[in-house]
């Protein structure tokens, strides 16, 4: 049921909002070329640790979205979407890798899906996901992107928990170094998020993903044994 309605939110989202036309614009080879190779990684990544039927469930796909909003975000089962907006802030082909790989690194942790049982609990009446979309799809679908990162939470819910982001740091991190970026990147992008919100402009990725004073240096912590044990630059960069 979670992956058949991020299915159903994924295209109904795709209906709403406009492509990027990929005849004009290279960011849109540029985030398919970005996207392949992660997830080629996170293949790797789960075929190596005998876990590959955890990855049953998903078709991966990614889009590029023509909106104003500095955001990303990715669905279970795969669905990937990136807001052009973004690509003018990574500005490389390996920080827009660390934000992709930080998202798929959430759903594959199952981060939203703890945040969705609590929304059903506290929001919903204790109703499964199933009842709760029979009863009130609307608002079921709108807590659902909420609780994986495509919506609003300001106000309603918070980001996901320090723990959590740590976690997708590390395991996006992997991601990047078995793609052949460099898992660096991920430091170089979330410095300049928090460079943004220091000039009052703060993207709407940092609502969902807040980086509280231990998050960067966490990272920075395991950034060496990562790089060694995962990194191999690529002749593609």
């Amino acid at each position: 049921m979670i992956v058949s309605t991020a299915a159903e939110i994924y295209q109904e989202f795709k209906s709403a909002h406009p492509l990027v036309d990929s005849t004009q614009h290279i960011e849109t080879e540029t985030v398919q070329r970005v996207s392949n190779r992660l997830t080629k990684a996170v293949t790797d990544y789960y075929t190596q640790r005998k876990a590959g039927k955890e990855l049953a469930s998903f078709q991966w796909e990614t889009q590029l979205f023509q909106l104003k909003k500095v955001d990303a975000w990715c669905l279970p089962g795969g669905k990937i979407a990136v807001y052009d907006a973004l690509i003018r802030v990574t500005q490389s082909d390996g920080s827009l890798a660390a934000v992709l790989a930080h998202e798929m690194a959430h759903v594959l942790l199952k981060h939203g899906d703890d945040r969705m049982k609590h929304i059903l609990k506290e929001f919903l009446g204790g109703k499964t996901l199933a009842a709760s979309l029979s009863a009130k799809p609307v608002e079921t679908k709108d807590f659902y992107r909420m609780a994986y990162g495509n919506g609003d939470c300001v106000g309603v819910i918070r980001g996901f928990s320090a723990e959590n982001e740590r976690e997708a740091d590390k395991l996006g991190a992997i991601f990047c170094g078995l793609a052949g970026y460099k898992p660096e990147e991920a430091l170089v992008f979330w410095e300049r998020m928090i460079y943004l919100r220091g000039t009052g402009r703060q993207p709407e990725l940092l609502s969902m993903h807040p980086v509280d004073d231990e998050r960067l240096p966490a990272l920075r912590r395991i950034m060496d044994e990562i790089t060694q044990k995962y990194y191999t630059p690529s002749k593609k960069n």
